[in-house]
């Protein structure tokens, strides 16, 4: 996986030769939309089952950049939309070989074999950026059956607020919008400038409502902790 600290600093990932992937702003990934930004980036780590919901021998003797290849070659949808993704990514042009059954990303004079190796190195990094859609924790409120009922109180009210800080990092899931809301979330809580947050990287605005969110959680329990045993 590539590194948290790499992606945040939202520089050029080298991929090969003069090919680097670049992490869309804000502001792009809102004029394109989120689903598609999203989609764009999932091109480059489909499962198998997403390419053949049914193995036969025949693809089960192709390894996973065999398949991808064949899959995106034979299917219209996806290789128009691996067009979009490295415009998107790469900021450059692929061309498709149908002779010899290859793909070239680049420009027309000094153009990249797009190999196993280039591959791999595109889903390495589209599954470190997908990973920030994961949202695993554990319960952190927890009421034991030897806790007094005013301690039981105080949990209650410690779960409440953390499920509103939650909604501040992560929006409302079920709406489209869901983007513009972590923004004007950052906004709010963290003193930037639209014009400043639009020119951050999804990863930045994550990871720095993440910590604006765990800030506050402490600071609650903090200040809740005292009166645990009254």
């Amino acid at each position: 996986m590539i590194s948290l600290g790499r992606l945040m600093s939202a520089t050029p990932i080298p991929i090969r030769g003069d090919i680097k992937f670049y992490q869309p702003t804000l502001r792009q990934v809102l004029d394109m939309g989120e689903p598609m930004y999203w989609s764009l980036l999932k091109i480059w780590d489909l499962s198998r089952k997403d390419m053949v919901p049914v193995e036969t021998e025949e693809t089960l003797a192709l390894d996973d950049f065999t398949l991808w290849t064949t899959f995106v070659y034979n299917v219209p949808d996806f290789r128009n939309r691996m067009v979009a993704s490295i415009d998107c990514f790469l900021h450059t042009k692929v061309e498709f070989l149908p002779i010899s059954n290859t793909i070239m990303v680049g420009e027309s004079d000094s153009p990249t074999l797009l190999d196993a190796a280039f591959y791999y190195a595109m889903r390495e990094i589209s599954q470190s950026l997908s990973e920030l859609g994961s949202d695993k924790k554990e319960e952190q409120y927890k009421e034991t059956e030897h806790m007094s009922e005013r301690e039981k109180q105080i949990i209650a009210k410690m779960k409440a607020s953390a499920e509103k800080l939650d909604k501040i990092k992560n929006g409302e899931r079920s709406v489209e919008d869901r983007l513009v809301k972590q923004i004007i979330s950052l906004v709010a809580i963290g003193k930037y400038t639209f014009d400043e947050v639009y020119k951050m990287t999804i990863v930045q605005l994550v990871y720095l409502l993440k910590k604006y969110v765990e800030i506050q959680q402490y600071e609650l329990y903090t200040a809740l902790s005292p009166y645990m045993d009254s």
